[in-house]
C-alpha cells in the first residue's frame, strides 16, 4: 500500500471524516468511498487540518483523482446503475463487456452491496488499459501532477491544492 502523510490533527480529521460519512453526498450515506475521502481531505484542510511527513506520488487518492472516472453516458451511477470506471478503461472496453459488467454492478447493488467486482475478464482489460495509459503517460515525456504540484509549491502558486493538471501546467508556464 502507498505511503500517506500523517495528519497534524486525527480528532479534527476523525470529525469530518464522521461527518463525511454520514452524509448521502458522494456515495450512501453510511458508505465510504473514493469521493468521500477526497471531500473529507479537502474539508479538513479547509478547517486548518494539515499534514506531516510525505505522501507517496502512488498515492491511491492521487491516482483516482487524475483518472477521470464517470459512466459511459455520463450520468451518475447512482441513477443510472452503470459502472464507474477511468476514461482509460471505458473506452477499451467493447459495448457487450461494458454492459456485461454494468449488469453484474447492478445486481450486487439490487443485494446491497456497496463494491461490486467486475466479471474477470472485464476487469483484466479495464486494468490493462489503466496501466498502459500511466506508462503512456509517462513515456511521452510529460510530467505527472504530483510532479507538477512540487513545482507549484516550489514557485509558490497560490491555489494549487485546488488546481488540476492542465491548471498546474498553465499556472507554472505563466510564473
Amino acid at each position: 500500500m502507498a505511503a500517506s502523510a500523517e495528519k497534524t490533527d486525527p480528532k479534527l480529521w476523525d470529525r469530518i471524516k464522521s461527518e463525511v460519512t454520514a452524509s448521502d453526498k458522494g456515495g450512501k450515506a453510511g458508505q465510504w468511498s473514493a469521493r468521500k475521502a477526497q471531500a473529507a481531505t479537502k474539508a479538513y484542510k479547509e478547517a486548518g487540518g494539515g499534514y506531516k511527513g510525505k505522501k507517496s506520488d502512488e498515492n491511491s487518492l492521487t491516482q483516482w483523482s487524475n483518472e477521470e472516472w464517470d459512466t459511459k453516458s455520463g450520468k451518475p451511477s447512482g441513477e443510472t446503475g452503470e459502472r464507474y470506471l477511468p476514461k482509460k478503461a471505458r473506452s477499451s472496453l467493447s459495448k457487450d463487456e461494458y454492459d456485461r459488467s454494468t449488469r453484474k454492478k447492478r445486481a450486487d447493488t439490487k443485494d446491497g452491496k456497496q463494491f461490486s467486482n467486475q466479471p474477470r475478464d472485464v476487469a483484466e482489460k479495464s486494468a490493462a488499459a489503466r496501466k498502459a495509459g500511466t506508462k503512456q503517460g509517462r513515456a511521452s515525456g510529460g510530467p505527472t501532477k504530483a510532479e507538477l504540484m512540487r513545482k507549484a509549491k516550489s514557485a509558490n502558486i497560490r491555489g494549487r491544492s485546488t488546481m488540476s493538471k492542465d491548471e498546474l501546467e498553465k499556472a507554472l508556464h505563466v510564473a
